[in-house]
């Protein structure tokens, strides 16, 4: 009597891919192991194909790239170009107009500004930037934020909305609107720069002053739209990609596939502050061109989405269970799906297809603590503070000493390092799990900021920096992926539009928020303002420790049975 041997599971299905049946039923599994000799401890995993295939590698870089790249850089790239940006809509547009040292530094280097001798020959204002009064600090400080503003608003926008597509659209073609707001967005983008601007060097005569205001208002109206459509872009994909990405993923490997959506941000935001340098588009008459190249990642989109399979978990509450075959089928390039193809099913089959109100949601004993969960989740994601480093650091890095060309690499630092701690992530999030990581990232995070505003009171520049790489690091490896994870997890497939739109909306709002009072709060509290980050994220701490359960690779009704 021969012995079983014990052999990767890949290895048995190559040993068993010669029968001609596209679907083997799980019954037949064990015969055809025990008939070619083979032992396999876990009989229903063999059912599962859980691995990389092309199709599904295809179908992952696509998506993100074309929505969470793009996303990634309209965050990382502005912050670089601010010095242009802000004394552009203030009405100063000319390359000499700056105020702050590393503006100066380019306007010296790239326009032969002379900043010494302006007195013996600035008769129009050419280098002249006024000094703001100081009781109208604070208005103005929110005015030049006005731009990320409309980002961040867009975003809030586009995620409470994405759920309305998905009456109209598959899991896959909701996808497309988020591509097309970005690319009319990038179009806009170009425009404001060639109708107001003031390319001229050296002291410009009152006919080209003249000439260059002419359209100022529309210059600077196309602008803000354009950044208010690239947030809704945003804050619409957070919701469409990972959906799409949540139901093509194999269930042991879905906290690793949707970490992609996470990943392509931050690869985004680092492509974004490197494109942002001024050896690059970082200069006076180039930055509307390096806030809009990343339409074409849109536009790209636009035509290869065509080429991926539609979800198989909303083809399963169709009804139509063979185009879901097919479907797994293309993305797990196998026959061998019917076992998962049953489970789909298995968790569906209770659904129906309801459309709740936020109250019935957070009344009902059944989403309550989910819905409750998944908003704490998304709304501490920008009450930690992580974007008054990527949308700030400019100032932040500029008031501890970070000027001219040291600002640029300062500000690459903090881009490369969240993208190493996000690819660590990708292994971390499947092997720790979702709970621990958030927990320990929210307790690090707490006590990062005391000392960070110790810090920066004291005026330790090297160790506040340091201190800011830590916080972004930490933030990588749990708060940044796991708030667009966690919600896809807990909720039924009919429920996860909505549930997740609000928790988005939720996250998008408190950006929106720390965006618009940030600049104020620090003008009144300096380096203390980020004590408030850290009473946030306390708060969350307490309810995520008695109300978060683990999901990693369970099943929505384990995950239930915590509640």
């Amino acid at each position: 009597m021969r012995t079983p041997s014990t052999i990767p599971f890949s290895e048995f299905i190559r040993k068993i891919s010669h029968v001609p049946t596209d679907e083997i039923p799980r019954n037949k599994i064990r015969t055809l192991m025990i008939h070619n000799g083979l032992r396999c401890e876990n009989i229903h995993s063999a059912t599962l194909p859980q691995r990389w295939t092309l199709s599904l590698i295809k179908a992952v870089l696509i998506v993100t790239l074309s929505t969470s790249f793009v996303m990634g850089v309209n965050i990382g790239g502005p912050n670089v170009y601010n010095s242009f940006i802000v004394p552009w809509t203030r009405g100063y547009p000319f390359p000499c107009q700056k105020d702050d040292e590393t503006a100066q530094w380019i306007a010296q280097v790239w326009w032969k500004c002379d900043y010494k001798k302006t007195l013996l020959f600035n008769k129009t204002g050419y280098y002249y930037l006024p000094t703001t009064p100081m009781d109208k600090q604070v208005w103005e400080r929110f005015t030049d934020a006005i731009h990320t503003i409309c980002f961040v608003s867009g975003g809030t926008v586009g995620g409470f909305t994405a759920k309305y597509w998905y009456k109209y659209l598959t899991r896959r073609n909701a996808i497309v609107p988020c591509m097309i707001y970005q690319l009319i967005a990038s179009i806009l983008m170009i425009i404001p720069l060639y109708i107001y601007h003031g390319y001229t060097r050296g002291d410009p005569d009152r006919k080209t002053i003249r000439e260059t205001f002419e359209y100022k208002e529309i210059a600077i109206a196309l602008f803000y739209i354009s950044r208010f459509l690239s947030g809704l872009s945003a804050g619409m994909s957070c919701v469409v990609t990972t959906i799409y990405l949540m139901d093509i993923s194999p269930r042991t490997m879905r906290g690793n596939i949707m970490t992609f959506h996470q990943l392509f941000i931050v690869v985004g935001v680092l492509v974004g502050q490197i494109i942002g340098v001024p050896w690059l588009f970082g200069q006076h008459d180039k930055w509307n061109w390096g806030m809009a190249w990343v339409g074409l990642f849109s536009l790209a989109g636009c035509f290869l989405i065509w080429t991926l399979p539609e979800s198989p978990r909303w083809l399963v509450q169709e009804r139509e269970r063979n185009e879901a075959a097919v479907s797994l089928r293309h993305l797990r390039r196998s026959n061998l799906i019917e076992a998962e193809l049953e489970e789909i099913e298995r968790q569906e089959a209770s659904v129906t297809t309801q459309d709740l109100s936020f109250y019935t949601m957070c009344s009902s004993t059944r989403f309550r603590w989910p819905l409750i969960t998944s908003i704490a989740l998304n709304a501490i994601q920008q009450l930690s503070g992580i974007n008054t480093i990527f949308f700030y650091s400019h100032e932040i890095l500029s008031a501890l000493g970070f000027v001219k060309d040291r600002f640029y690499w300062s500000v690459i630092s903090t881009g490369l390092i969240n993208l190493v701690a996000t690819v660590v992530t990708l292994k971390l999030v499947e092997s720790i799990g979702r709970r621990p990581l958030i927990l320990c990232s929210l307790g690090i995070i707490t006590f990062i900021m005391v000392l960070l505003c110790i810090f920066i009171q004291t005026y330790l520049s090297i160790a506040a920096l340091i201190l800011m790489l830590i916080f972004i690091a930490v933030f990588a490896l749990g708060l940044g992926p796991i708030a667009f994870v966690y919600p896809n997890e807990v909720f039924t497939i009919d429920m996860r539009p909505a549930a997740l739109s609000i928790s988005i909306s939720a996250n998008w709002l408190c950006n929106t928020l720390v965006t618009i009072f940030f600049p104020v709060l620090s003008s009144i509290f300096q380096g203390y303002v980020f004590l408030i980050f850290c009473f946030w994220c306390l708060l969350a701490f307490v309810l995520l420790w008695y109300k978060m359960p683990e999901t990693k690779r369970k099943k929505l009704s384990q995950i239930q049975a915590f509640w």
